[in-house]
């Protein structure tokens, strides 16, 4: 019964929206300027003082926000937040700042670490092949993968290419029916400040300003016959074992993964995990860094099952297998 209890636990961090659903801000306000907030380094760009915490309500796993950590006035703290890592677990004292995003800024006065992640899969540092804001630059629109859509659409932050950015939505009108994972074009006025990270603005003067050009959610409930490089999430705060999906090159250098589970059979989803995780330990070490996960170089998979997609803030879309030999594996 544990083993099922924490099972779905795992599965749902996929399933459930990336958005906070009772998290009390007034009370990590007060925290914040008190004994300090204790949660999660969800994202570093440090290039780019790009910096995202994860805030987690203590006994509800799934009640969480995201909010961005800044320093603009102190280099040396900016300096210090950018030697946290992803995953690493933190002990945050500021204040919140105002401004006019519904995603909360922390103006941090203190920041120390709880916990260092230990990896298990060691990796090299991730190279970025979008330039930003210097790509961003050359021209007004934009195809682009959402990377996380809340708020109604309010808080909106893309993919350009692998670099992740943050977009000021004054009109959630055009924005509130995205998933995560969706493709667009997107009409934009790029808001660069040195001392920030580069922001663009949905330029809703524009001819059709933000067009949907490749929908997730429509793909939930149809046959899925996919095929693609092998990857691997590794266990974290986040997860408590090892997670694979299938990677999918789409246009523009974007690209979507699909989480492999099953959720109706948790010996079977186990047995799942076991034969994608003999193979992936068949090649130790040749693995790439691809971000926010790990990208197998020698092995492939096809995965036949059916597509799911029942949230706006799913983490990834989803293909529900039936059987062990709905996945096959063949190696490069």
């Amino acid at each position: 019964m544990k083993q099922i209890s924490a099972l779905l636990l795992s599965l749902a961090l996929f399933l459930f929206s990336r958005g906070a659903r009772a998290v009390d801000l007034a009370k990590i306000e007060k925290d914040l300027n008190g004994p300090g907030v204790t949660g999660w380094i969800h994202g570093s760009v440090a290039d780019r003082n790009l910096f995202v915490f994860t805030y987690r309500t203590p006994g509800n796993f799934f009640d969480f926000v995201e909010m961005s950590l800044t320093a603009e006035d102190a280099p040396e703290m900016q300096a210090k937040i950018a030697t946290f890592g992803r995953h690493d677990k933190v002990l945050v004292k500021g204040s919140f700042l105002k401004n006019p995003s519904p995603q909360k800024h922390i103006k941090v006065k203190a920041i120390e670490l709880v916990e260092k992640y230990q990896d298990p899969y060691p990796r090299e540092a991730y190279r970025y092949e979008a330039k930003i804001p210097a790509d961003l630059l050359k021209g007004s629109r934009a195809t682009f993968l959402v990377h996380a859509v809340a708020g109604d659409g309010a808080i909106l932050v893309l993919e350009y290419k692998d670099q992740v950015v943050p977009v000021f939505v004054k009109k959630p009108l055009l924005t509130k029916n995205l998933y995560r994972g969706d493709v667009i074009e997107l009409a934009y006025v790029l808001q660069e400040n040195p001392d920030s990270p580069a922001h663009l603005n949905l330029d809703e003067k524009a001819a059709n300003p933000l067009v949907l050009k490749d929908s997730v959610v429509a793909l939930h409930g149809k046959p899925a016959a996919l095929d693609g490089e092998l990857v691997l999430f590794p266990k974290s705060p986040e997860i408590i074992f090892n997670v694979f999906a299938l990677l999918q090159h789409l246009d523009n250098g974007l690209t979507r993964q699909y989480t492999l589970v099953n959720f109706d059979d948790p010996a079977l989803f186990k047995k799942i995990r076991a034969k994608l995780q003999a193979e992936w330990d068949k090649f130790p070490g040749s693995y790439v860094n691809g971000r926010n996960k790990l990208v197998n170089t020698k092995v492939r998979v096809r995965a036949k099952g059916t597509f799911n997609e029942v949230d706006p803030g799913q983490a990834n879309p989803q293909i529900l297998l039936k059987s062990v030999d709905d996945i096959e594996l063949y190696e490069r």
